[in-house]
């Protein structure tokens, strides 16, 4: 019990420890990683927002990662070997394409359908049924 929370200290110590001296750019640079990474304790905020242990541990490894000059890729690709796909705030590939396109497709074509459906009541005129000209 005691090893756990001297290793618990020890973590947010080095959680809350100046990170290493970071450039204007590269802080900016881990800034932007952290809001592309969801908290894999409950998947509910970014890594940015969010305030658990492991959040804190994944800010100072960004950091670190960023420090030592390894790109973007190689650091969301390090933490979707870790926990996943599901650790990107937003899809890459084929997944944005259904979660962002597919959406606004579906919205024009109901539009669509809508000024189609609204002209034909339109034409069938006063003594005539809506019904009668589907």
């Amino acid at each position: 019990m005691r090893a756990a929370v001297v290793l618990m200290v020890l973590a947010l110590a080095a959680a809350y420890a100046p990170a290493a001296k970071l450039t204007e750019a590269q802080r900016a640079r881990a800034e932007a990683l952290e809001q592309r990474l969801m908290a894999p304790c409950c998947w509910s905020e970014t890594v940015a927002e969010h305030r658990s242990e492991i959040a804190l541990q994944m800010r100072a490894e960004i950091e670190q990662m960023v420090g030592e000059d390894k790109s973007d890729r190689e650091i969301l690709d390090y933490y979707k070997a870790q926990y996943g796909m599901r650790i990107l705030t937003e899809p890459e590939g084929g997944l944005f394409v259904v979660m962002n396109v597919a959406p606004v497709a579906v919205l024009v074509a109901g539009l669509i359908l809508v000024v189609a459906l609204i002209r034909r009541w339109a034409k069938a005129g006063p003594g005539e049924s809506a019904d009668a000209s589907l």
